[in-house]
């Protein structure tokens, strides 16, 4: 199974902040639930979610 869990959400990004020890995922999704869904149903606990724009040169 993929990093969606089967879900219509796709993970775009990832980094990693090493000197953290902190991953960052980048996701297009439709809206935070879905993301809050997708992370419960994988029995994991992030520690934000965000909404971010993407802005390009």
């Amino acid at each position: 199974m993929d990093a969606s869990g089967g879900s219509n959400l796709r993970m775009e990004k990832a980094y990693i902040d090493e000197d953290k020890g902190q991953a960052i995922c980048c996701w297009d999704a439709p809206d935070r639930k879905s993301v809050e869904d997708l992370f419960s149903k994988a029995q994991v606990t992030p520690e934000s979610i965000r909404q971010v724009t993407e802005y390009t040169a």
